[in-house]
């Protein structure tokens, strides 16, 4: 069974890796929409797995709007 620490890892490597594309690839709006779809669908089946705090999804959730808005 995976562990918090392991997920809370694996979000902060796709959502980095989901970053650097997204904002290395401006013109590719389909793209980048494709790839902020996989890290917030990574986010909630994380949710559902593994108990988070509400300062943890809090974290989340504002890391996820940032993104989003660089996606425009």
């Amino acid at each position: 069974m995976v562990d918090k620490e392991d997920m809370i890892e694996m979000f902060e490597d796709l959502f980095s890796t989901a970053k650097m594309e997204i904002l290395s690839n401006r013109t590719d709006v389909a793209g980048n929409r494709q790839l902020f779809g996989r890290v917030q669908g990574f986010f909630i089946a994380m949710r559902m797995t593994v108990p988070l705090d509400m300062e943890e999804i809090g974290y989340v959730e504002t890391r996820l709007r940032l993104l989003e808005e660089r996606i425009g």
